[in-house]
């Protein structure tokens, strides 16, 4: 009696002791899925499900049918110098692999393009070169009611502070123009202009960007 009682605690610890491939931990390198790899990568610029937050909301019809895969998967990889965007692929802490930067930007555009107004079906996303001399006025029509005429107060507040122009990106101020900061009351203006008038006030707003003594 003895002797099975032995028989059946060993086979009772060894049962115990033996791992599970469902008790595996999963190392993150190895995570595969969108919720997760965006709400720990993604979530402390762009927003909880990409409502927006520090940066643009991602979570947005109209920007994720105007921005291809290809160009989200540029930026998530390689970032977007002389912003605060990071690379996440080199990264040398802890970056993405191929597979899971096609998981966020799969999932963004899969889950977040629904519904998109009909006017983001044939704008461009891409900044070009426009002229600051026009730039000027364009400003004053389409955005001088909440910025100021000058740009420098009105409701909205300033929108020339070379601070912030050095830490933003020329495409970023037209992607903001085109499609707003719905989170931050600011709303899209793509109804109302062209591709080159934002262009032509993006060029405008660069002129601001240098430091000067009088600023």
């Amino acid at each position: 009696m003895k002797l099975v009682l032995l028989l059946l605690s060993c086979l009772l610890f060894a049962g115990c002791g033996k791992p599970s491939l469902a008790d595996k931990p999963i190392r993150e390198s190895e995570i595969l899925n969108f919720k997760t790899l965006f709400a720990t990568r993604c979530a402390g610029c762009h927003g909880n499900d990409g409502a927006g937050s520090g940066s643009i909301a991602l979570h947005d019809p109209a920007l994720m049918t105007i921005m291809s895969k290809d160009t989200l998967r540029d930026l998530i990889k390689n970032g977007r110098k002389g912003t605060l965007m990071p690379s996440f692929q080199s990264n040398t802490g802890n970056p993405l692999s191929d597979a899971q930067i096609d998981v966020l930007v799969n999932g963004m555009v899969d889950q977040w393009s629904a519904d998109a107004p009909p006017w983001s079906v044939s704008r461009r996303y891409e900044i070009k070169t426009g002229k600051s001399t026009r730039g000027k006025g364009a400003f004053v029509d389409m955005c001088g009611q909440c910025h100021g005429d000058d740009g420098m107060g009105g409701t909205a507040g300033s929108v020339l502070m070379p601070a912030y122009l050095e830490l933003i990106s020329p495409q970023y101020l037209r992607t903001v123009i085109l499609c707003g900061r719905p989170e931050l009351g600011m709303p899209p203006l793509a109804s109302k202009i062209d591709d080159r008038t934002i262009d032509d006030i993006v060029a405008w707003l660069q002129t601001h960007k240098t430091f000067r003594s009088d600023q």
